[in-house]
């Protein structure tokens, strides 16, 4: 299945109101910008990610415009599994009885290398974020997404990684495994209330992408800011099973 374009949509200033979202690598980059788009337009934030510090930024922020107030959880992932991810889930029915929406947003490239040289921990590091952990995480937090009346996941996908490239060898066979595991999920919740679908965003202005290629302008890269909203239209849609393509948009700015 190929990627397709987003229809063109408007939103309420209150869309997600009422509604529960927990975003992955929420931290930075893509991340903290869909958590803050998703808070302006009235969602309860579950913040997820490595830095505690970076975190309570993204809750500033957040507290200080009036939005509804986050959950901060602190989590690396490189040292979580099943056991750690069950107690997330018990954490958050105690505290919101439900989950609305799941953002898969948190990614590590692991070592851009020949797979000859690759050291065997940078290939499991890759693995298990950008692969095992959205599936762990997926299931745990399944039971509470069926609580919701209607809840959605989006999985944070990579059009560059469709295809193998020699040196990104353990960051392409991740991402190229979560989109079979995002059509699976999509398949066998069809006929339910979870609505699923994949993002591939665009080239983004975003610590992963420029430290990876210093020889490209920044500029030249789409803000994360700019496609944070497309996040929020999915999460308040009734789309289920697509592959979404976002364009490019160069756009002066910082970087995330």
């Amino acid at each position: 299945m190929k990627p397709i374009n987003l229809p063109l949509y408007t939103l309420e200033k209150n869309a997600l109101k009422d509604k529960t979202i927990l975003i992955t690598g929420a931290s930075r980059g893509l991340g903290r910008e869909i958590a803050l788009k998703a808070a302006e337009y009235g969602a309860t934030t579950i913040l997820l990610g490595s830095s505690l510090k970076k975190l309570e930024s993204v809750y500033d922020v957040i507290t200080e415009n009036g939005w509804p107030e986050p959950a901060l959880q602190p989590m690396n992932f490189l040292g979580v599994g099943p056991k750690e991810l069950e107690a997330l889930a018990n954490s958050i029915e105690s505290m919101f009885g439900k989950l609305d929406g799941l953002i898969h947003n948190a990614a590590s490239v692991g070592q851009v290398c020949p797979l000859e040289v690759l050291p065997a921990q940078k290939w499991l590091q890759a693995i298990h974020v950008n692969l095992n952990i959205p599936f762990m995480l997926t299931h745990a937090l399944l039971p509470l997404l069926h609580k919701s009346t209607q809840s959605t996941i989006v999985f944070t996908a990579d059009n560059d990684a469709s295809q193998p490239q020699a040196y990104w060898g353990a960051y392409h066979t991740s991402k190229m495994g979560l989109k079979t595991l995002a059509e699976t999920f999509m398949q066998e919740l069809e006929n339910t209330n979870i609505k699923v679908n994949t993002v591939y965003p665009p080239h983004l202005r975003t610590a992963l992408r420029v430290n990876h290629f210093p020889g490209i302008n920044p500029a030249e890269f789409t803000a994360p800011d700019v496609i944070a909203t497309d996040y929020v239209y999915l999460l308040q849609s009734s789309h289920h099973g697509q592959h979404f393509a976002l364009p490019e948009q160069s756009t002066t700015g910082a970087m995330a």
